[in-house]
């Protein structure tokens, strides 16, 4: 469990001993990073958006003004320029001046950094040339013609860039601090500077992160809160039994309790997450799953609506595709424009066997039983079920050996980074609400691209989007180049989409979630007395 952290968050909601606002959340990994260009997961994310004022905030979708109180578009719908509010401050006082924003998003795509979420910078002119090293980072299409500007140059128009510069990936960062320490930029509440809603004052790392209002933010006075708490607990069943103890205001129910719940004792409300997860398959030559067929018959030797139901009660969606249905598409959403559903929900062992017989025979073994495929996961329960899971069907259905890896959270993101591993179960939400956000992971030299996927065919339609004016033209583009990924390629097995039940405090008001970008916003949020 969470363990008392003797700080008087124990005392969930607003009864906390100085009568202090306090929302407590629950997480069951510690945030991985809280250097905004390092973070690379939606636990980051979401807490980074309430210490930073990044140019525009979006919240549920609406795009509105942060750092920057107006903005332009030029014509060509290239160049946006973004002018900053009068007063900005950071946390320790310095003014907060355009060349902030400069330098975080150098700062993203500088090769030194090494940033595991640079590809997001592809769209800045110039961005992945400087990546690769090809050019000086001050080439980067973005600069700050004086204290209060910030001129930025895109590859291509992109018609939801105003909600990416909300994400915390293009915010702003404190050059000297980071010069001063390095790699430990914001990995305690000390090492960084902080000019959004709230600061990050207290990190005990592996047990909770506090992060309380900021006076100097712009917009102090719609602050309600005068803490968020994030309280790592591991186990998803004893954050529920700190819920009903009064000790936490917004936890996860694990899926086998939802049943229990769905009666409306307690405030729980399904919220869509937004994740797509699937199996990522390790297609780097040498590899068992470089072989399409083999891919193949990982999607057909799967029953998703089995593995939905034992490993999530029926709570998710089981999944069929790469895109997200929700995400939107020229006037409606992409998944009632494009229907579509390459791989069944239930296995299909004769096709299944098919295709694991042209493997066998491609590979040189003699019987699926000389396949063995290592499935690497993270150490909580919840993983550890899926993964029992999903080696019980393939061992079941395709007669191969699958072996199980677990490690913590973080070394299974550095695992897929390398590409170290067989196969891992993993998944993406959107970084904006088009479905190029999940295609463009899988650009052959993608740089977020961990699973050695390459067709030429894919990688021209991708460019091809990336010109295309005519909205839908440009989203038959994404359609067809998903079409190759899953029927030509079967490059990844999609398995569920998210849809997480939370059991949150009746007394909160405005508690915001959005499948886009964060999981929870609390930033406007506030308790009720």
């Amino acid at each position: 469990g969470g363990g008392d952290s003797g700080s008087g968050s124990s005392d969930g909601g607003s009864s906390d001993a100085g009568g202090k606002k306090r929302i407590t959340y629950t997480l069951r990994e510690d945030v991985p990073s809280m250097d905004p260009q390092n973070s690379n997961s939606i636990s980051s994310s979401s807490a980074n958006i309430h210490v930073l004022a990044c140019l525009t905030r979006n919240v549920e979708g609406e795009v509105k003004g942060d750092a920057a109180e107006t903005w332009e578009v030029s014509d060509d719908g290239l160049t946006y320029t973004f002018h900053l509010r009068d007063g900005l401050k950071w946390s320790d006082g310095e003014d907060v001046t355009a060349e902030d924003y400069v330098y975080g998003m150098q700062r993203l795509m500088d090769p030194e950094v090494a940033s595991d979420y640079a590809f997001i910078g592809y769209i800045l002119k110039n961005g992945a040339a400087v990546n690769n090293g090809d050019v000086a980072v001050e080439e980067l299409g973005v600069k700050a013609p004086d204290d209060k500007t910030v001129e930025i140059t895109l590859e291509h128009p992109a018609v939801y860039f105003e909600a990416m510069v909300s994400m915390c990936s293009f915010g702003p960062a404190r050059k000297d601090l980071v010069e001063e320490y390095g790699a430990e930029y914001a990995a305690d509440p000390e090492k960084a500077a902080y000019n959004g809603p709230f600061v990050m004052s207290e990190w005990k790392h592996g047990d909770e992160l506090i992060m309380t209002k900021n006076p100097d933010y712009w917009d102090a006075d719609s602050i309600k809160l005068d803490e968020i708490c994030i309280k790592t607990v591991a186990d998803a069943k004893t954050g529920v039994a700190m819920f009903e103890q009064g000790e936490v205001d917004i936890t996860i129910v694990p899926s086998e309790m939802v049943p229990q719940y769905a009666e409306g004792e307690l405030n729980t409300e399904a919220y869509f997450t937004g994740a797509d997860d699937y199996i990522m398959l390790n297609q780097t030559e040498g590899k068992a799953l470089a072989n399409k067929n083999l891919r193949f018959a990982m999607n057909y030797g799967l029953n998703r609506k089995e593995y939905n139901t034992l490993v999530n009660y029926d709570t998710y969606v089981a999944a069929q595709r790469l895109v997200l249905p929700n995400v939107t598409s020229a006037d409606t959403t992409y998944g009632e424009a494009y229907p579509y559903e390459p791989f069944p929900l239930e296995n299909d062992n004769d096709k299944a066997k098919e295709y694991l017989d042209k493997a066998v025979s491609e590979l040189g073994v003699s019987s699926p039983a000389d396949i063995e495929i290592t499935l690497l996961t993270t150490d909580t329960e919840g993983a550890k079920k899926q993964a029992e899971v999903l080696k019980e069907q393939y061992e079941k259905n395709l007669g191969i050996k699958v072996e199980i890896d677990q490690v913590t959270y973080k070394e299974r993101l550095e695992r897929e980074q390398v590409l170290d591993y067989d196969m891992v179960v993993t998944g993406w939400v959107p970084d904006y609400s088009d479905a190029y956000s999940y295609l463009e992971l899988w650009i052959s030299d993608g740089q977020y691209n961990h699973s050695g996927y390459n067709n030429p065919k894919y990688d021209e339609l991708l460019e091809k989007s990336t010109t295309e004016t005519d909205a839908k033209a440009r989203q038959d583009l994404l359609f067809e180049a998903e079409k190759i990924f899953l029927e030509e390629d079967a490059a990844l097995v999609p398995l569920q989409l998210r849809q997480d039940t939370y059991l949150v405090n009746p007394k909160i008001e405005n508690f915001n979630v959005y499948f886009v970008g964060y999981d929870f916003n609390l930033v406007y949020a506030d308790l009720a007395e």
